[in-house]
């Protein structure tokens, strides 16, 4: 197990050390029972709004919470343009086994729900539901590597990145050549997806970055039976708006329920 390196804080927040030196920041809330970790999106962070509303939901029923900032995002360490998906899973999986023990729910936003899934796949009877926020599976591969043209995927291969999107008022975004060719190993809607756990999908259609038909694709791969998909006419790509994290702390609190010990 990786040196925690923790000197964890009052407040929940600490550091765990990876063996190569890399550190990751996260805040956790104790808790009893089955207890939910966020993981967020690219280019995002731990602070945003769906992970406080969840450690909200989780500190009003006394369940325990982990959030924590991927490589090379937020307070963690690290250059993004360094970052794969592999790396990405395996921290994730790293930070669950030694910070958050017992049952969990994964709630994975964008490409968090990228890394939710492989990490389930890895945990497996810990995780006891999987909540997929505009779950971004396989978008290295489906969103920027099929939409290049030509000039793009030369420019890609030849400069180490291409840089897509600031139309619009869009942000625009580089996506690095080594995350396009790791994603290759990690693409899971090609295949069947042998998981058992319940799963929940939300999707805005209104979603420019992720198409809500990728939702549709996940649970068709989906062995587990027990999956729901919420489409929200008028949501995007981020759903963090009030009503949105209403909604998804409605998606949340059952599955923790249906996790927790009967009494």
């Amino acid at each position: 197990m990786t040196d925690h390196g923790n000197g964890e804080t009052p407040a929940g927040g600490g550091i765990l050390s990876r063996p190569d030196g890399a550190t990751i920041a996260y805040h956790r809330v104790e808790g009893k029972g089955p207890g939910v970790v966020f993981l967020h999106g690219y280019r995002s962070d731990m602070t945003g709004t769906k992970a406080l509303a969840l450690e909200a939901l989780c500190r009003a029923r006394g369940r325990p919470f982990l959030r924590f900032d991927a490589f090379g995002h937020g307070q963690s360490s690290g250059d993004i343009a360094d970052g794969t998906i592999g790396r990405w899973a395996e921290d994730a999986i790293a930070v669950i086994e030694a910070l958050a023990p017992g049952p969990q729910v994964l709630v994975g936003s964008s490409l968090g729900g990228w890394i939710a899934t492989l990490a389930a796949l890895r945990l497996r009877r810990r995780v006891v539901g999987l909540v997929g926020i505009a779950a971004a599976l396989d978008f290295t591969e489906d969103l920027v590597w099929a939409e290049l043209d030509p000039a793009q995927r030369r420019q890609l291969l030849e400069t180490g990145a291409v840089t897509l999107g600031g139309e619009d008022g869009d942000e625009a975004l580089s996506f690095p050549r080594v995350l396009i060719e790791d994603g290759r190993n990690h693409l899971l809607l090609r295949d069947y997806i042998n998981l058992s756990c319940p799963v929940r999908l939300l999707h805005g259609q209104r979603d420019r970055d992720v198409p809500w038909q990728t939702s549709l694709r996940f649970a068709e791969a989906l062995a587990a039976d027990d999956v729901a998909i919420c489409l929200v006419k008028d949501g995007g790509h981020r759903l963090s708006r009030p009503a949105d994290l209403d909604r998804l702390c409605e998606i949340v609190a059952p599955l923790l329920d249906a996790a927790a010990p009967a009494a």
